[in-house]
């Protein structure tokens, strides 16, 4: 989903940020109606979800992986502006510091996944739950649709960015920038996340927000009264207990995961969504799974223990992600359009001049998450090597997201008259 430098030609990037940069703008007024002692650090933890979702990367079809973004989930608790602020800050922190995103693409990919996401996700789940209770089922239920929606309608959005390059920017038959036409680049993206990460974003909301319906309330009630006056807050909470929620929800995915795989494989698992699993050394998944577990084992308590009453638990929760995040490097491949100009030349022929000089025109400190210690580079160390320092790097990013959004959220609050948020005082 990210695009990274070199795909988009340099009018194209910039001119991108007319649609995006009002938006911002108009974010910043908008949120300062949700802002009070609880939801500023609130922002800040769903922020940092964000980015830790993105961290995770799970096999789609075509052989290529994709990430869950979280903006649908942010948008039904906070409001689809404040999820602009969350997301866009995630992603702009990805760039600078990760690669994780072209830093001349910054603005289209706070477009797709920080604007277009959280609005599309967000206006079909109001649609789908338009008159039930805020705590309802089917509210929760409307939220994992919404999140489907959202996220596959910006897939869409960055195929036809990547698609209508070769068609703006050619010379001699070659491709500036971009070398995937819109007959290959919307299929890739559409299907790619419509079958694979689009259903991983709608469990994560669905069940972020069956979360928050059960053990936090009144960040759904409260809040809803303040940019959603028409939905009901009344209702009662699902009796199902919520662990046996998750459980059939993940056993489900699972399977439509796996179904879809061996589909896409043709029924070998060696290949399962048309990836080459040979490729994977198993030994090496074996060292970084037990590895993986006895960080887990050690820093998820430190976490409970260290982190302030309020957000114990969330905070931990996302201690946790960040510990199991590299299970995503298990996947052979790589995300769609991220190949290096080597792969490019062998499907093409050509590297795209523009792809050739723009793709290492920044060079973000964490690069890939890897940490610059020899130790831990992923170029040259085993895959558990690597792990630690995605996790090291996860943390650290988890930390710079959840401080920079809490930062911007207070300083938005400031000079804003107590009246203007009291509305949402009891939260």
């Amino acid at each position: 989903m990210h695009i990274p430098d070199g795909y988009l030609a340099p009018a194209v990037a910039l001119a991108l940020a007319a649609p995006t940069i009002p938006v911002w703008a108009m974010a910043t007024q908008k949120v300062k109606k949700v802002l009070n002692n609880r939801t500023v650090p609130l922002l800040a933890i769903f922020s940092a979800l964000s980015f830790t979702v993105m961290m995770f990367n799970v096999p789609v079809p075509g052989g290529t992986t994709a990430h869950a973004v979280g903006g649908t989930l942010i948008a039904v608790v906070l409001g689809p502006w404040a999820a602009a602020i969350a997301v866009s800050t995630a992603l702009i922190l990805q760039a600078l510091f990760f690669g994780d995103g072209g830093v001349l693409a910054i603005f289209a990919n706070c477009l797709n996944m920080g604007i277009i996401l959280p609005f599309v996700g967000y206006g079909t789940y109001r649609v789908i739950g338009a008159g039930s209770p805020v705590l309802s089922t089917r509210r929760a239920v409307a939220a994992g649709i919404g999140a489907y929606a959202g996220i596959t309608v910006a897939a869409l959005a960055v195929g036809i960015e990547l698609g209508i390059e070769p068609i703006l920017f050619s010379s001699n038959g070659h491709a500036l920038y971009s070398p995937y036409g819109l007959s290959e680049a919307i299929p890739a993206m559409v299907i790619a996340h419509a079958f694979g990460a689009s259903i991983v974003e709608a469990l994560v909301t669905g069940l972020g927000v069956a979360y928050l319906q059960r053990r936090h309330p009144e960040y759904l009630t409260s809040l809803q009264r303040i940019f959603a006056p028409d939905a009901a807050a009344e209702g009662t909470v699902a009796r199902r207990p919520l662990w046996q929620l998750v459980a059939a929800s993940v056993a489900a995915v699972v399977t439509v995961l796996a179904i879809i795989g061996l589909v896409e494989g043709r029924g070998d698992p060696g290949h399962i969504f048309g990836a080459d699993w040979s490729r994977v050394s198993w030994p090496s998944v074996g060292a970084m799974l037990l590895v993986t577990a006895v960080v887990a084992a050690v820093l998820i308590p430190v976490a409970y223990l260290l982190l302030p009453r309020g957000i114990k638990r969330l905070g931990t929760s996302f201690v946790a992600i960040a510990v199991v995040a590299p299970l995503g490097l298990i996947a052979p491949g790589i995300a769609y359009g991220e190949g290096s100009t080597a792969d490019v030349n062998a499907a093409f022929g050509y590297v795209p001049p523009g792809l050739r000089s723009l793709s290492g025109v920044f060079s973000a400190p964490l690069a890939g998450y890897d940490v610059p210690l020899p130790f831990f580079s992923r170029a040259s160390a085993p895959l558990w090597h690597a792990a630690v320092g995605y996790e090291i790097s996860g943390i650290v990013g988890i930390l710079a997201v959840g401080g920079a959004v809490y930062a911007i959220a207070r300083l938005l609050r400031r000079g804003v008259p107590v009246e203007a948020n009291s509305e949402g005082s009891a939260i």
